[in-house]
């Protein structure tokens, strides 16, 4: 499977274990071209990924989350558990599945204490 197979529109949900006094709004939707995807999320921050095939089930993603233009009162969660406004690389293998053109990507990111269920599903649109 190459990159540009996982192209297409993509709903993305989280889960997290995070119970801090920012809320988490990264939730949304995304596409994919040729293998990278950009978005803003609803605190506006700003996240640019990239997704490399390992294998027929799996995929590694890299994904930069850039909070500077954020809303006033958000960070981004470091490694040590701290908040900041500076940009953060998360990097996770997610297990693929595949179902005619329907595919689900999911796995889980962990930062500091912090665990992200992630799930990307792609949309298909009615032609």
């Amino acid at each position: 499977m190459s990159k540009t197979e996982l192209d297409g529109k993509y709903r993305v949900s989280t889960v997290s274990n995070y119970h801090g006094p920012v809320e988490r709004r990264s939730d949304g939707e995304t596409e994919i071209v040729d293998g990278k995807t950009e978005r803003i999320d609803d605190n506006k921050v700003k996240w640019t990924s990239t997704f490399e095939v390992v294998s027929e089930t799996e995929v590694r993603m890299t994904s930069v989350a850039d909070p500077s233009d954020a809303v006033s009162d958000f960070g981004l969660t470091t490694p040590q558990g701290t908040l900041t406004r500076r940009p953060q690389t998360y990097v996770s293998t997610l297990r693929m599945a595949r179902k005619g053109a329907d595919i689900r990507m999911s796995g889980q990111i962990e930062v500091g204490a912090e665990i992200i269920f992630l799930t990307m599903r792609s949309v298909i649109e009615d032609e």
